[in-house]
């Protein structure tokens, strides 16, 4: 069952998004969202995940790859926001960081394969099967996104709008690895995914020269050790 967002009208499920892509304009954007906001900042924070992304050996866990760059990713947007005056929150588990004047918060979330393309329809958990489903149920998976938060913040005395930073880590045509991200404005919700957007920033790709480790962002589920009883034993 989809969910509107208080401030925004019922949208049909073919209800068209704004879609910036120019440079120019996504600048100007950024600056209306709050005159300390910029691309260059964003794209310092990716980077600094997918460095974290780079650490993983296979003697790491499956999903590590994914958490350290969301982690690492998350820790650099609200470390470069904080030192311009913005504020860290946490809302119902949802970490995320809010502008001085309380009108804009920014969260990060992994993004499907649709992330960072002016086409796309992106959201914010690529389609899993039951097992892993239930597996980010009950490990409570950062991917996971309480729409709850989105309508608290708005809700507020200072109407803050939740935007989210989506980023994904993909081979482009070349068959170079690239970063493609976007900072967009939710406005539907079907079971804690973002099925729609209001407004979609389409940030430049990056090209990084070392290769990244892809396909590692599954939730891993509970672990069941098996236990043979020994005969003869107490």
């Amino acid at each position: 069952m989809s969910q509107t967002l208080p401030g925004f009208p019922a949208l049909p499920s073919s209800a068209e998004t704004s879609v910036i892509s120019e440079p120019e304009l996504v600048a100007v954007r950024l600056s209306e969202l709050h005159e300390s906001l910029d691309e260059a900042l964003l794209k310092e924070a990716n980077e600094h995940g997918y460095r974290s992304r780079l650490e993983v050996t296979e003697l790491h866990a499956p999903t590590a790859a994914g958490s350290y760059h969301w982690h690492s990713t998350l820790y650099a947007v609200r470390y470069a926001l904080t030192a311009r005056e913005w504020s860290p929150e946490n809302l119902r588990n949802c970490p995320f960081i809010v502008s001085p004047d309380r009108k804009v918060a920014i969260a990060v979330m992994t993004g499907d394969a649709d992330t960072g393309l002016v086409k796309g329809k992106p959201t914010n958990q690529a389609q899993k099967g039951a097992v892993l489903q239930r597996a980010v149920a009950q490990n409570q998976q950062l991917e996971l996104f309480d729409p709850a938060v989105v309508k608290d913040l708005a809700s507020s005395k200072d109407a803050t709008q939740l935007w989210v930073l989506l980023y994904h880590v993909a081979f482009g045509a070349d068959g170079k690895p690239e970063i493609r991200s976007e900072l967009s404005l939710p406005s539907r919700f079907a079971r804690k995914q973002i099925v729609e957007w209001s407004q979609r920033l389409i940030l430049a790709s990056i090209r990084p020269d070392s290769e990244p480790i892809i396909g590692q962002d599954e939730p891993t589920g509970p672990i069941d050790v098996p236990v043979e009883r020994r005969t003869g034993t107490s």
